[in-house]
């Protein structure tokens, strides 16, 4: 979710030229217990809707762009950098049109007031690490690990990434349609991953590619999900993807690291340092956190790591929940 910046795209949509008639459909499963879920879709490194997910999230139906406006109107939001009260942000995005998007990307400054409506924790994204005292806080300064997303239709994250860190992401959808393009593993020689910032493609938009300074991507096998009000979306870590909202929507975006890719977590965080300028820093906390994941899979065998209450400060603790947000 973080370290992307973001591209508002107003381009008219092309990307049903490189969807794959032959891939086959995420699935879309309801009353899936953990178990299966990480047999058949965690460790595979499957996509799958839950399509019942958020039924005991206080926020969910309850969560509208009307409840914002009028509740909590006043509050300041960040769009693409620029400050708006949150009411105005709602308002353009609702006038928003395919081809004359709203401002976007529209999180919540401070959200701690309103952990207590998506809360518990999704079953499935359990165990996560990232609260776990013995993992290195400084490695997420850039990081926030749970963000309240709202958009307009038009609204798009159109280059291709994978989130940050090779974390798991889950996109839970409390309003709206949020239409996702999910491109195929092992992909990367299509893909034109960005040197300096291997978790994002140098194209800005996916949907109207320029195939003559990229013409491999016209090789790219893909495949989209619409994720609807009520539903969550599990994106295997490493998994590229874009967004697109269809309609006004509001999201909760939040990213999971377990023992499945702690692997890869640990590659990125050490090639982050080595990109950096910062060999010995690399090597220190990459041989500590390998030492540290056989510890925390003992823990997790006796219940450690699994915080229903996400383990961010709510409105009566000190702290601030979100830090330095920068994409979805």
């Amino acid at each position: 979710m973080a370290g992307l910046d973001v591209v508002d795209a107003s381009k008219p949509d092309a990307m049903s030229q490189m969807q794959t008639d032959d891939l086959p459909p995420v699935d879309r499963v309801e009353g899936l217990g953990v178990d299966e879920f990480v047999a058949r879709y965690r460790l595979p490194r499957r996509p799958v809707v839950l399509v019942d997910a958020l039924r005991h999230w206080p926020a969910s139906g309850r969560y509208t762009p009307e409840f914002f406006a009028r509740e909590h109107g006043q509050l300041e939001i960040r769009c693409a950098g620029k400050s708006y009260r949150l009411a105005d942000a709602l308002s353009l995005q609702d006038q928003a049109t395919e081809g004359h998007p709203g401002p976007y990307p529209c999180t919540l400054k401070d959200a701690r007031a309103f952990v207590r409506d998506i809360m518990p924790r999704l079953p499935w994204a359990l165990p996560n690490r990232h609260t776990h005292p013995l993992v290195p806080e400084l490695i997420f300064n850039s990081i926030s690990h749970i963000d309240i997303f709202f958009g307009g239709a038009g609204n798009q994250f159109p280059f291709p990434h994978y989130d940050y860190l090779r974390m798991h992401g889950w996109v839970a959808q409390l309003y709206g349609d949020k239409e996702m393009t999910l491109y195929e593993p092992g992909q990367e020689h299509l893909m034109y991953v960005d040197p300096q910032r291997p978790w994002r493609s140098v194209m800005e938009y996916a949907d109207q590619p320029d195939y003559e300074r990229y013409p491999l991507f016209r090789q790219v096998r893909s495949r989209k999900v619409v994720v609807r009000a009520g539903e969550a979306l599990f994106i295997p870590c490493g998994t590229w993807h874009t967004a697109r909202c269809l309609d006004p929507g509001i999201s909760v975006l939040f990213d999971q690291l377990e023992a499945s890719n702690w692997r890869e977590f640990i590659g990125e965080v050490v090639g982050l340092r080595r990109r950096a300028g910062q060999p010995v820093k690399a090597a220190v906390i990459g041989a500590y956190l390998r030492l540290l994941g056989p510890l925390l899979g003992l823990a997790e065998r006796f219940g450690a790591n699994r915080r229903a209450d996400w383990g961010v400060p709510t409105a009566a603790d000190e702290g601030s929940m979100l830090r330095g947000a920068t994409g979805a």
